[in-house]
């Protein structure tokens, strides 16, 4: 098994180095093309390469100072190795530098994940919501970190209309399920139709999800008992 995974392991970093050199000889025969480093700038951030990454996009940014449609490319692809990175404020940095509409969408989602990730929910709400009642192809995961930022702030209401809406148009859409039926079990409602979704989907990720159902079921039962105790003392006066 070790010898299995030692195998992957190299055919992968054999197909990575494979597609580095197809993008670098690209660039060398395109140099004025951004979207050549743009590729391997994300080839490089999904390989978890983050300061090789970040080294190329910031060495493509100088090249391209003037051609704003290539910049407005290279910030989004610097920022999203930043985000990958952990590098929350300096990802927004870039990404608010963005001015084609195009990308501007795009950004703004981005935006709002920084933002959720550094558990600052109503201003992830704010530049969700924007993407969100925009019509697009970011449309449904806009209305997803709504939703999120909307339960972390704890308007289960409105959190689980907008998970509606992105299960309208994404029925196998784990997260969404799962975060509906949690949803329902907080309002002390029956949200097994949607858990039982979310396990079809990914029954592995399910598994790994559950200590939430456990830690849920636990607050709800010391809230209730915490209620019976103060019905109990207020009746004893």
């Amino acid at each position: 098994m070790a010898s299995d995974q030692a195998d992957n392991k190299k055919k992968s970093t054999e197909k990575l180095n494979r597609s580095v050199e197809r993008l670098i000889s690209s660039i060398d025969q395109q140099p004025k093309n951004a979207e050549n480093y743009y590729a391997l700038g994300m080839l490089l951030t999904d390989a978890k390469q983050y300061q090789q990454a970040e080294e190329l996009f910031k060495r493509a940014i100088n090249f391209f100072t003037k051609e704003h449609l290539s910049l407005d490319l290279l910030f989004y692809g610097l920022g999203n190795v930043l985000y990958a990175a952990g590098m929350y404020p300096e990802a927004q940095a870039y990404f608010k530098q963005i001015k084609q509409p195009k990308l501007k969408a795009a950004a703004y989602l981005m935006i709002a994940q920084t933002y959720y990730a550094q558990e600052n929910y109503q201003q992830a709400l704010v530049f969700g919501l924007t993407v969100a009642e925009q019509t697009g192809k970011n449309q449904t995961d806009a209305c997803l970190i709504v939703a999120e930022s909307l339960l972390a702030l704890g308007e289960l209401t409105q959190a689980a209309n907008y998970f509606d809406r992105v299960l309208a148009v994404s029925a196998t859409n784990f997260q969404a399920n799962f975060q509906r039926g949690i949803i329902e079990m907080v309002l002390h409602r029956d949200g097994e139709r949607f858990f039982s979704q979310a396990k079809r989907i990914n029954p592995q990720k399910f598994v790994q999800q559950q200590q939430r159902l456990t830690d849920i079921e636990r607050l709800l039962l010391a809230k209730q008992v915490k209620a019976e105790r103060k019905e109990s003392d207020d009746g004893n006066k």
